[in-house]
């Protein structure tokens, strides 16, 4: 080999390891969002606009990767890519408030010139090293920090109260950041979604197991969400509760104690059952596994990154006898039955000045006091899912707009309402259709025994009134 060869291969290596070096950072994407929430408490209108900021990266099929809190609410989005000033228009694809991820698409393909997707590694290891890229506040450039992988276990995602895995890492997680890619090498390890303010230099990613389960999901073109296991179980720490089960010290497990309606596994496990092994994945008395020998997880989270239409082996204990069932995950995402943060839009119902809406984490998210006085609404607000089959979503007086002819209920809130003329509300739409109850008087009844009478034949007079006293546009919206 001649030297001028010699030199065009050295520049030819040289600016390949530069454009790779450089690869991370062109497929890192700030997120510019104008946010318009709903009044939850006023549902007819919205609130003032306001800006916020955040970061994702570019994957396959020229989508844009980020976290849901970040374009929740969105109501114009604007992506521009590092060392960049060209902005463009983004959209949400698709939204997970479970996993606290989102997908952005851009109409303008122009968009994605001279950048290559990001490659979605494996789960890491706990010691290594990471690199963090986004756009903290405080500046319009590209920040990157450096840390290390210090734990990785189960935690409540802020977003949506989701119990999943997450990775700490010791490298500075600031709002802005949230979205951007946490790479080891030039692999992406993990999202950036959260931190913890009460210490220092802890934040959190969402692994790529979970964006992986995401990714999975939409591939149809639909989201229908995780695995909804919906199991409640105890431990089996207490020795007096194995003898009374009849367990050795040598068998290990969790006790069911009801299986929701909703549940993958409904019609499969039943209450009294002793779940002793998952696969191949034996369950320890305080519901923990070990996933590949090595990385300590509760026993859902096993679950939770198994795919849709997966087939899983139950090995239990029922009625003193070991069998093995078998379990297909598969569902359908029934929205009525399960609280969620995908639909942002409250529907509503002004009746004689009763504000008429559905129980959502919006609406209980303006409230402080609600969660001490009725045990039902805290029970649906923290565990998300109803118990009961005939009643798909809670209906509420949320308020009442003052006019003299519902003098005597100006103080209502927060009353679940059971019934309309002895019509039983399983849901919002029942509400809609009791109202066309040709009736002299409606009897609106709620689950502690109240009773709210209308009278229908000065009904919509008082309507007209009170929509014009409130400056409403809209008596309802389902």
């Amino acid at each position: 080999m001649n030297y001028r060869h010699l030199f065009t291969l050295v520049i030819i290596l040289f600016w390949g390891s530069q454009l790779r070096a450089q690869a991370p950072e062109k497929s890192v994407v700030k997120i510019s969002v104008t946010k318009q929430e709903y009044d939850y408490s006023q549902p007819w209108q919205k609130s003032k606009q306001s800006k916020s900021s955040g970061s994702g990266c570019i994957i396959e099929g020229n989508f844009i990767l980020t976290c849901a809190h970040v374009v929740e609410f969105g109501a114009f989005i604007e992506v521009r890519k590092a060392k960049e000033n060209k902005k463009y228009v983004a959209t949400v694809a698709f939204l997970s408030p479970e996993y606290d991820l989102a997908v952005l698409q851009v109409e303008d393909e122009s968009f994605f010139n001279r950048t290559a997707p990001i490659t979605i590694g494996g789960l890491p290891t706990i010691g290594e090293r990471v690199t963090v890229f986004g756009f903290p506040t405080g500046g319009n450039d590209l920040g990157i920090t450096t840390g290390i992988i210090s734990r990785i276990e189960n935690i409540d995602y802020s977003y949506d109260n989701y119990n999943d895995l997450a990775i700490q890492i010791d490298a500075a997680i600031n709002p802005g950041n949230s979205g951007g890619p946490v790479l080891i090498d030039s692999s992406l390890a993990g999202i950036a979604f959260q931190g913890r303010s009460s210490s220092q230099n802890i934040g959190y990613m969402i692994p790529t197991t979970v964006i992986k389960n995401f990714l999975n999901d939409i591939q149809d073109g639909y989201y229908e969400g995780p695995v909804p296991i919906l199991l409640s179980w105890q431990n089996l720490e207490n020795k007096t509760l194995r003898d009374c089960y009849g367990l050795s010290d040598t068998v290990s497990g969790v006790l069911i104690n009801d299986v929701h309606y909703c549940s993958v596994f409904r019609g499969v496990l039943q209450a009294q059952d002793i779940l002793l092994k998952i696969d191949n994945i034996t369950l320890h008395n305080d519901g923990t596994a070990y996933l590949n020998n090595q990385l300590k997880v509760d026993f859902e989270t096993y679950l939770k990154n198994r795919f849709k239409g997966d087939t899983v082996s139950l090995y239990i204990q029922r009625n003193n006898k070991d069998t093995t069932l078998l379990c297909s995950l598969d569902y359908t995402y029934n929205r009525p039955y399960l609280m969620n943060k995908v639909d942002l839009r409250p529907r509503y119902l002004i009746q004689n000045g009763f504000v008429f809406t559905t129980a959502s984490y919006y609406y209980f998210s303006g409230e402080s006091y609600w969660q001490y006085y009725n045990s039902k609404l805290s029970f649906y607000y923290y565990s998300k899912a109803l118990n009961s089959p005939e009643v798909e979503e809670l209906v509420l007086i949320s308020s009442v707009l003052p006019h003299h002819s519902n003098v005597g209920y100006h103080d209502l809130t927060n009353r679940i309402v059971s019934r309309v003329n002895g019509i039983p509300i399983r849901n919002f739409n029942d509400l809609i259709e009791a109202f066309k109850t040709e009736s002299d008087f409606l009897i609106i009844e709620d689950n502690r025994g109240s009773k709210f009478i209308f009278d229908t034949r000065q009904l919509a007079d008082n309507n007209r009134e009170i929509m014009h006293k409130f400056g409403i546009d809209r008596p309802a919206r389902n």
